[in-house]
């Protein structure tokens, strides 16, 4: 018994180590690379990178090892990874006409003919969609492009191809969205709808007012939630003024409020958009969390570009929100705003000797807003009680 345990514990570990692979990639030679796919009955794939490439290198360390991920691509494929500018990359590349990186190829390794191409920093269940066009033609990149560009195809394939686009890295299909609509589906058809709410981006577009003038009927037939969630994201980056003229959603009032800071900054109204963020910070009815992610972006430092142009006292103030950013993100994979943070602090003691400055007394003080101590530790997350 304890001899069947065993074996079954190596095996369950085995296949365990196998599942958090991610992709299996064969680092041979492209000969060797099409001569196993032959042999094994599968497709290949390409993953055309560059050194220099950071959305290349994003994809490498964060989708790729996904056990899902490696589940979708090793069963059906050979997945090579070739640098296009290296070896015989550089004609690889030629032959399959890379233009950007990443790019992510489909190759029959038959004919040696590209059967479907993606590219793209992606989620990954986009990149995991990207299998379905290597492996049905229907849904392959070149037969949706070919059938596209003959103009003789109706609205089923419409949608099918705008959300092969998306899955393929474009981020926003509002024109052949137009043309569905001119084939006369409407927004109110389900379809149309998830078409969309998956694929059209942004708030320049006459579908969020029309979602929002018909607030009630949208609410009713895709359900408040659903609704609510699409006019919020589409309005993040809208100005007050719009936002202000739509129905009452939820996320609307907290839109607005973060799109007024955006606009002091804009307008390099420094001091009074820190004023307005202690405000915010002040402010129960939001969602902090979320307001975190938005003041990452204006707490970012560049010793090289415009933090310099600062007055110390305004350095010292920029790096207090640069120190709540840090001390409230309990994302424990994202290193930016720590970074962000060193940086800070090492580049204001340097102004401080430099100009003769004193730090002042409380900036290192208990936060007034916000996590109290400097830990990824969420605070509703208790501590484990010591052994006795």
């Amino acid at each position: 018994m304890k001899k069947l345990f065993a074996v079954c514990l190596i095996a369950f570990a085995f296949t365990m180590s196998s599942r958090a692979a991610g992709i299996e990639f064969f680092h041979g030679t492209w000969a060797e690379g099409v001569a196993k796919a032959k042999a094994e009955n599968k497709k290949i794939f390409i993953d055309f990178f560059t050194e220099w490439c950071g959305p290349c290198l994003n994809m490498a360390l964060t989708v790729f090892p996904q056990p899902e991920v490696g589940e979708a691509y090793n069963k059906d494929f050979v997945c090579m990874k070739i640098d296009a500018e290296k070896g015989e990359g550089v004609d690889l590349a030629r032959k399959y006409q890379v233009r950007s990186y990443p790019s992510y190829i489909f190759v029959d390794p038959a004919t040696e003919e590209m059967i479907h191409r993606s590219g793209g920093n992606k989620p990954m269940i986009d990149f995991i969609n990207d299998t379905k066009g290597a492996l049905d033609p229907k849904q392959s990149s070149i037969y949706l492009d070919s059938k596209y560009a003959s103009g003789d195809y109706d609205a089923d394939f419409l949608m099918s191809y705008i959300r092969g686009k998306k899955t393929s890295g474009r981020r926003n299909q509002l024109q052949d969205f137009n043309k569905l609509i001119s084939m006369g589906c409407k927004l109110t058809d389900r379809n149309t709808w998830e078409i969309f709410n998956e694929c059209v981006t942004g708030f320049d577009n006459p579908y969020i007012k029309q979602v929002s003038d018909n607030y009630s009927e949208f609410c009713s037939l895709f359900g408040k939630e659903a609704v609510d969630s699409k006019l919020a994201k589409e309005t993040q980056y809208a100005s007050p003024e719009y936002i202000a003229a739509l129905c009452d959603f939820q996320g609307k009032d907290y839109n607005i409020k973060v799109a007024r800071m955006s606009r002091l900054f804009a307008e390099n109204k420094t001091d009074e958009a820190w004023d307005y963020v202690d405000q915010l910070l002040a402010d129960t009815t939001i969602d902090q969390n979320d307001l975190v992610s938005r003041l990452a972006f204006y707490t970012r430092f560049n010793p090289t570009y415009r933090d310099p142009d600062l007055t110390f006292e305004q350095l010292v103030r920029k790096i207090r929100y640069t120190r709540y950013v840090a001390y409230n993100n309990y994302d424990r994979d994202d290193a930016q705003p720590h970074y962000n943070y060193a940086l800070a602090l090492e580049y204001l003691w340097a102004r401080a000797q430099k100009e003769g400055k004193q730090l002042p007394a409380d900036f290192f003080d208990t936060p007034k807003f916000g996590k109290q101590e400097y830990s990824n530790r969420h605070p509703l997350l208790k501590q484990k009680p010591r052994r006795k």
